[in-house]
């Protein structure tokens, strides 16, 4: 499954307001939208349904990357930083 780097963009939105992370995370997802999907899960405070902003790609952009630290079988999970 591929790896995504999750990067935040613009922290100065209010949205971040709904995360308990506010950094770079690395996530094993089939998909840049279930990546987007399974961060803003991990990280949301609260009863926040979407997670939002790890999910608008205006503020957080993704990329799929390659880097032997990181495991790509196994379910999709945010793998750094450990939640």
């Amino acid at each position: 499954m591929p790896i995504w780097k999750l990067t935040p963009t613009d922290l100065a939105d209010p949205a971040w307001q709904a995360s308990k992370h506010r950094g770079e995370a690395v996530t094993r997802a089939a998909s840049e939208n279930a990546a987007r999907r399974v961060t803003a899960l991990t990280f949301r405070l609260g009863d926040t349904s979407e997670g939002a902003p790890w999910i608008n790609p205006a503020l957080v952009k993704a990329e799929q990357i390659e880097d032997a630290r990181y495991d790509p079988t196994g379910a999709s999970a945010v793998l750094d930083p450990a939640a």
